[in-house]
Parts: C-alpha cells; sequence; structure tokens
C-alpha cells in the first residue's frame, strides 16, 4: 500500500462543512445520546443542532455537552440511525450562513454565468500546500494547506447593502475561526487574511456573473508522520 500524505480531500470537505454550520460524524449513531465528530469545537452547549444523512430525516436535538475534543452529548438519545457511508452530519439549526445557497470546490471560474444561478455561494480553492524544509526530520513533515474561500453575494446597491456583505463575511470568518481543528483533519488552522475587494470580483463580472466577491485565506497544518 502506498504512502498516504495528500490530505486536501479529508480538508476541503471539512471547511466545506464548516462553511454550512456543520460537522461530519466519524462513527454511526449507536441509539446513545452521544455522536461522534472530528472535531466538537463548532457547536456550543445550549446550541439547537439537526441530524441528517442522504438516507434519513432530519432530527432536532440541543447540545447538552461537549465531551472532550470528539463527542457531542444531545439532550436525549438519538432515533433512527445515521451512517457515516450516508454522509452523516450533525449542523447548526438554523445555521449561520441561513441565505447559503450552495458550496462548491475549484476556481471561481466554475461558477457558471447563468441568471438562474442563485446566491449567495462558496467557492473553496487549494492555492498552495508546502512541506518546509527546515520544519521536517527523517520520519515527519509539517504541511501546510493554503486555501482562499470566495463568498459570492447577490449585487444590490446602497449602503445597507454593503453592510449586509460585511457582516456576513464576519460571521463566515467566524465559522472558520471557531474550529481551529477543522474537523479533526488538522491540527491548528487560522484565517491570515480577508480581501474585500479581489480581483476574481471583476474576472467574474466579465463573464456576466454580477457578484460581490469577498476572499478569506486559510491556513491549515498537520504534522505528518512518514513510516516507509
Amino acid at each position: 500500500m502506498g504512502v498516504e500524505m495528500f490530505h486536501h480531500k479529508e480538508i476541503v470537505k471539512a471547511v466545506r462543512l464548516i462553511c454550512q454550520s456543520a460537522a461530519a460524524l466519524t462513527e454511526d449513531t449507536d441509539g446513545s445520546e452521544i455522536v461522534n465528530v472530528g472535531s466538537n469545537y463548532l457547536f456550543d452547549t445550549g446550541q439547537t443542532v439537526e441530524l441528517v444523512d442522504e438516507g434519513s430525516a432530519a432530527g432536532q436535538y440541543v447540545v447538552s455537552e461537549r465531551v472532550e475534543l470528539g463527542k457531542l452529548r444531545l439532550d436525549r438519545a438519538v432515533e433512527g440511525e445515521y451512517t457515516v457511508a450516508r454522509g452523516a452530519m450533525v449542523r447548526m439549526k438554523p445555521p449561520r450562513l441561513s441565505g447559503l445557497q450552495w458550496v462548491v470546490e475549484g476556481r471561481p471560474e466554475v461558477v457558471p454565468a447563468s441568471e438562474g444561478r442563485q446566491f449567495p455561494g462558496i467557492v473553496v480553492e487549494l492555492r498552495q500546500m508546502e512541506q518546509p524544509v527546515k520544519e521536517g526530520t527523517n520520519k515527519s513533515y509539517r504541511q501546510q494547506y493554503h486555501y482562499r474561500i470566495y463568498y459570492l453575494h447577490p449585487v444590490e446597491q446602497g449602503e445597507e447593502n454593503e453592510a449586509a456583505v460585511a457582516e456576513e463575511t464576519g460571521k463566515l470568518f467566524n465559522l472558520l475561526m471557531q474550529d481551529t481543528y477543522l474537523g479533526g483533519t488538522c491540527w491548528y488552522s487560522q484565517v491570515v487574511r480577508v480581501d474585500n475587494r479581489p480581483a476574481e470580483e471583476e474576472q467574474l463580472r466579465r463573464r456576466g456573473v454580477n457578484v460581490r466577491v469577498t476572499a478569506i485565506d486559510l491556513v491549515a497544518t498537520r504534522a505528518e508522520m512518514w513510516c516507509p
């Protein structure tokens, strides 16, 4: 079996879920009041959440306790079964970004120039992954994954709209900073930059996608062991 050391797939999945105020379950539910997640930092005691997967109706609960790093104790036993194989997740109800329509991975140009496209939406792009030579050993590497998260807002005129865009950007910023473990996929992450007028906004408008764009730069860090 080859060495699995490129972890973009699992990190970007966690980032996309965080943008949707959610975290993936790491184990199937077992009928108890405990659900297992990679990191529980996204949620607060007393918060209303829902469990959902591709094959079950959503169930609504209240977080009664965060247990260590990877467990949430709910206010009652989970009814039904939510499985990892069906993409089970726990998410805030309502989500922090309540008007969010979609979250995709790629580059901003993946957004089609269609009048029927609903906004706001989010595009998550991996800009760079690096393993600094001076921070590695013969048994480990320090990895840094650099992401840019584009938040695409519908265009409206006026000062009130600009204030609304700033408020929603702040909510996304807070979501990304609340769980610095990114659902257990890294040992530290941090937002390092917010760009209110990225060049991608003008590029999208030239293609006929009439949106306001803000961009958030996120760095996720892992300490990866190498065992040949």
